[in-house]
């Protein structure tokens, strides 16, 4: 008897990510640390026999050079800070490199392209796709071009004059360029949130051509049964609030120390706890405000700390604060910080926002106020004023972590996406094989 020949897309439904070879092309720093790229991919996805070549930006200076480890290769161009003209060298030469890896794809080396936050590299990478029959994806896990726009006008990193009018001419040039051109081109787009694919959906894109993938925690590593809360004699017999505060300004630093003024003189006994690191510059500042305030012995700067440590704080604390601004940037994200509250078992009081507002009401881990000191206040004195109900509503989100935004099930949906460009590729070169 002649054994029935399998297709080329039943034998990639049977195991799909096995051997597929990834291209990833990110702007995002070398050794990696952002959990999307850390968890979703090195752990998860590359545990499924997913092989990656990366293209990113070495955090230290050294040769140009390929690290491999297991299923990786990480490309790296040279760079050398302390020479002259250093930043400029090093942009030439990862240029340099990104077009040999085009090259590299447009001639079938990979089976997988994709591209993440880099909206006019899509262009080269979607074309070089195009002459291979490669499938190239395009990662948005921010509006970049809107971030730089906001940034140039409103001054925001202290630019010069010129350095704004750059920005600001790129910023209305690449949004013309990847809308137009670069986002058609590409076969598919894995955006942060589904309001960033309604934001997409009105310039013209596809709904049928996006896939919603926020970010997420890994349960088995943001565990509260395996975490100790941290014991401070500061905190005996107060009531505390906890923030993550990894932010680059300190407007949302000053909103939870607004909220914390608002409860003093509403006669609660409040702590503050601002976990992570907070540039010196700004530092300064929310010190200053703090002191002027009457409230420094009332907040603890943690500082940069090791994951288990600053999640020792969180635990401890009574209600966690999610404070998120919803300009046009900020409002298509997925707030990490806020899931990373619910998978520890916190209760949370966050401010209005489309993904915030469907995580807290879906999970019921806790309150939505409007974005003001004022508001957040009332929302954490209700927390504040029913102990056992809080701890209910904290007890709620992990379990709605764990069905909807860990990294397994993410893990999930992006296999699904590439399981289905590949079935696709496969198909094409049966058709064209027969």
């Amino acid at each position: 008897m002649t054994a029935a020949i399998k297709s080329p897309a039943q034998v990639l439904a049977r195991n799909a990510l096995d051997q597929t070879r990834l291209l990833f092309v990110a702007p995002d720093d070398y050794p990696a640390f952002r959990v999307d790229l850390v968890e979703l991919f090195s752990n998860h996805l590359v545990g499924r026999g997913l092989k990656v070549d990366w293209s990113l930006r070495p955090v230290a200076d050294g040769p140009a050079r390929v690290e491999e480890t297991c299923n990786e290769r990480f490309y790296l161009a040279r760079r050398q800070m302390s020479e002259r003209f250093g930043v400029l060298r090093y942009r030439i030469a990862e240029s340099f490199l990104r077009l040999k890896l085009a090259w590299r794809a447009a001639r079938g080396h990979y089976d997988l392209i994709q591209v993440r936050d880099q909206p006019l590299w899509a262009i080269t990478y979607a074309l070089a796709g195009k002459i291979s029959g490669t499938p190239c994806l395009f990662w948005m896990s921010y509006p970049v071009l809107d971030a730089r726009l906001r940034d140039a006008v409103q001054n925001l990193n202290s630019m010069s004059w010129p350095g704004r009018m750059i920005r600001i001419a790129y910023a209305l040039v690449g949004n013309v360029l990847f809308y137009r051109l670069a986002l058609p081109l590409c076969d598919h787009v894995i955006v942060q949130s589904n309001r960033m694919r309604q934001r997409l959906g009105f310039r013209g894109v596809p709904a049928q051509k996006m896939t919603p993938v926020p970010m997420g925690v890994t349960t088995g590593r943001y565990n509260a049964v395996s975490i100790q809360p941290v014991q401070d004699p500061r905190l005996e017999g107060r009531k505390t609030m906890a923030y993550l505060c990894a932010n680059v300004l300190s407007l949302l630093s000053n909103l939870a120390v607004d909220a914390l003024a608002q409860l003093v003189a509403e006669g609660h006994d409040a702590m503050l706890i601002l976990i992570g690191a907070v540039a010196e510059k700004e530092r300064q500042r929310l010190d200053a405000r703090i002191k002027n305030m009457g409230l420094s012995e009332r907040v603890i700067f943690t500082g940069q700390l090791p994951l288990a440590e600053a999640l020792g704080w969180v635990k401890r604390a009574d209600v966690c604060l999610s404070p998120f601004m919803m300009d046009a940037a900020q409002q298509v994200a997925t707030p990490t910080k806020l899931v990373e509250y619910l998978a520890m078992g916190r209760p949370v009081v966050g401010t209005v926002h489309y993904d915030q507002n469907e995580v807290i009401h879906g999970s019921g881990a806790g309150f939505v106020t409007a974005y003001s000191g004022k508001a957040m206040a009332q929302g954490v004195a209700r927390l504040f004023a029913d102990p056992q109900k809080a701890e209910a509503m904290g007890a709620r989100g992990q379990d709605w972590v764990k069905a909807n935004r860990d990294y397994q099930h993410l893990a999930d949906m992006v296999e699904q996406v590439y399981e289905d460009h590949l079935g696709k590729k496969a198909g094409g070169a049966g058709e064209a094989g027969s």
